[in-house]
């Protein structure tokens, strides 16, 4: 067996001779009154930021490869059909691009999704909209849209899936209907079918969606012990869940339904995603402890497929948290009540939310996570009950598996981020092969970090300097402060940074009511 390796997080002052550069574009002026949806890759040489506005069209601001300057403004307009729809997003699939928008009639009872192709070499909306989607009433899914959407890693295949509204009101009697429709990237239609559910929407919790590049649609779901269908078991936890992964069978229309079992361990941050070698693989932590807001490691499951294209097994690995790794960066009282956790066998990484998993080449895994979470505060006066809350973004704790899920290194990321609002909070990774950049808003005193120390903590609004932190393929850790963004009197928030090649991340600045630039951060090769 390949020895364990656990790397300890060493800071230097640079990344030695890959210093990351930033810079920024010719000022340009800012679009009004559009909806900004952000950066699309029009070709080899040409980007687009997009903007749109219902009843208007859309606006694309045209930068030349390295974003230094605004090559063109085009405005494009939509076809009068789509004045009454809502906007879906620009979707990308297989050198497609197509334009999707909603509607209901009302008169009809009818909720309708449209496509329309878009030609990226004319700058013009071409042909006519294409009818994916007709069906009843449908449920908004926390207020944030009625369709989902997923495509597979070669983008080839997307499915789109929605919730048909329940008559019913109350959930243990409710059985949910959800629609699957899978496209190819002609917009043609492969399948389409709206399926109830095995078990009422009291008793299952679906948890994701995810479509291969064969066409294999999944969906992973988490259900209730004693559930009304299969009646109580030997639990006496009212609450007690356990997961299952069902894929669909696009002859009958049925689900095949596979229990995924976790010795006794508590799951929760689960991911699904198709790897690059095209095979499904989900993602989690989980904690020892049922009543625990923390996690002891983090898990695999691959799906192996037969002959026939079932799920024939799943093999699951499990990657402990180094207690080593957990306890760095702590205080010297926080680390006492550690050993005693450590040594209880308790010891957890807290508050820990999966923010990215990284499938590489050669079969190796990146788990990233993020300790998160904030605090609900009521506030009584004379005016009134108000609620304020402060978010709370720390440690960042890196995993990386080889292509068997075994455990190659773990790492901590020390960082300490809270405020009122989480404007400038979080971390942006961007990922060039076995290279892993995370990129966010530090404070200065934690520039030399010792082991021992806690990092200051950087709060949302106070300027901050933009920090640099390189994972090589080893785990070694080098940290780089790129700038003090109030020495250059500018707001950054590293979540909206969009990595457009592997040496090029950038993000839209506005300087005033009048004007906007782009910032660059430029990743030197090898």
């Amino acid at each position: 067996m390949k020895k364990l390796l656990f790397i300890a997080a060493l800071f230097t002052a640079s990344l030695q001779a890959q210093t990351i550069k930033y810079s920024f574009s010719d000022e340009f002026e800012t679009v009004k009154k559009y909806q900004e949806l952000g950066f699309r890759k029009l070709d080899a040489h040409a980007y687009a930021d997009l903007y749109y506005r219902k009843g208007e069209g859309m606006i694309f601001q045209v930068y030349d490869e390295k974003f230094q300057k605004l090559k063109s403004q085009e405005t494009v307009k939509l076809p009068e059909e789509t004045d009454k729809g809502g906007n879906e997003g620009l979707h990308y699939l297989k050198n497609h691009f197509y334009w999707f928008y909603a509607t209901w009639d009302r008169d009809e009872q009818m909720e309708r999704l449209f496509a329309l192709p878009f030609n990226r070499k004319s700058m013009q909306f071409e042909g006519k909209s294409v009818k994916m989607i007709e069906t009843s009433k449908l449920a908004s899914y926390m207020g944030y849209g009625k369709y989902t959407y997923n495509y597979s890693t070669d983008t080839s295949m997307m499915l789109v899936t929605y919730r048909v509204k329940p008559k019913e009101r109350r959930e243990k009697n409710i059985i949910d209907v959800i629609g699957f429709n899978l496209y190819n990237s002609d917009m043609k239609m492969i399948y389409s079918s709206e399926i109830a559910m095995p078990y009422s929407a009291a008793d299952m919790d679906n948890l994701d969606y995810e479509v291969d590049s064969k066409g294999n649609i999944f969906m992973l779901t988490k259900v209730k012990l004693n559930n009304a269908v299969e009646g109580k078991d030997n639990s006496d936890k009212k609450n007690a869940c356990r997961y299952e992964i069902c894929k669909i069978d696009q002859k009958t229309n049925t689900f095949e339904r596979t229990p995924i079992t976790l010795d006794n361990k508590y799951v929760y941050s689960v991911i699904m995603q198709e790897d690059r070698q095209h095979n499904i693989i989900i993602t989690g932590y989980y904690s020892n402890n049922e009543r625990s807001v923390g996690a002891n490691g983090a898990y695999i499951i691959r799906l192996e497929m037969d002959s026939k294209n079932s799920i024939k097994s799943l093999k699951t690995t499990y990657s402990d948290f180094p207690s080593e790794v957990l306890k760095e960066y702590e205080s010297a009282r926080t680390k006492k009540k550690m050993d005693k956790k450590d040594k209880d066998d308790n010891l957890e990484a807290s508050q820990l939310t999966m923010r990215d998993v990284e499938f590489n080449d050669d079969g190796s895994i990146l788990i990233v996570g993020e300790e998160y979470y904030y605090v609900v505060h009521t506030h009584t006066s004379s005016s009134g009950t108000y609620t304020t809350y402060t978010y709370y973004y720390n440690d960042i704790l890196v995993l990386k598996t080889d292509k068997d899920g075994k455990t190659l290194w773990c790492t901590k990321i020390p960082k300490a981020q809270t405020g009122s609002s989480s404007n400038g909070l979080g971390f942006h990774l961007h990922q060039i092969k076995d290279q892993s950049y995370f990129f966010y808003l530090d404070n200065a005193k934690n520039k030399n970090l010792a082991l021992n120390q806690p990092p200051a903590a950087h709060v949302s609004g106070a300027g901050g300097y933009l920090a640099c932190v390189k994972l090589d393929q080893n785990g070694k850790l080098t940290k780089q402060y790129v700038f003090d963004s109030k020495a250059e009197d500018v707001r950054l928030d590293p979540e909206s940074f969009t990595s457009v090649t592997d040496n090029l991340i950038v993000c839209r600045l506005r300087e005033d009511r009048k004007t906007s630039k782009v910032f660059r951060l430029e990743i030197p090769n090898k």
